[in-house]
């Protein structure tokens, strides 16, 4: 049985693509969610002191 070099290369250099792809989607969607969490859900200190005033 012949192995078909070339096939086997194209599947590889699919894959290193695909891998190579996948890791920047998830670093660039690391950065969203890290900056939607440190953004959007700061407490406000006028939110704070309504808060402590009404004990």
């Amino acid at each position: 049985m012949k192995t078909d070099w070339i096939i086997i290369g194209i599947v590889v250099l699919f894959a290193g693509v695909l891998i190579i792809l996948l890791v920047k989607r998830n670093l660039k969607d690391k950065k969203e969610i890290e900056k939607y969490l440190n953004e959007d859900h700061k407490a406000n200190p006028k939110e704070e002191s309504e808060m402590n005033d009404n004990r």
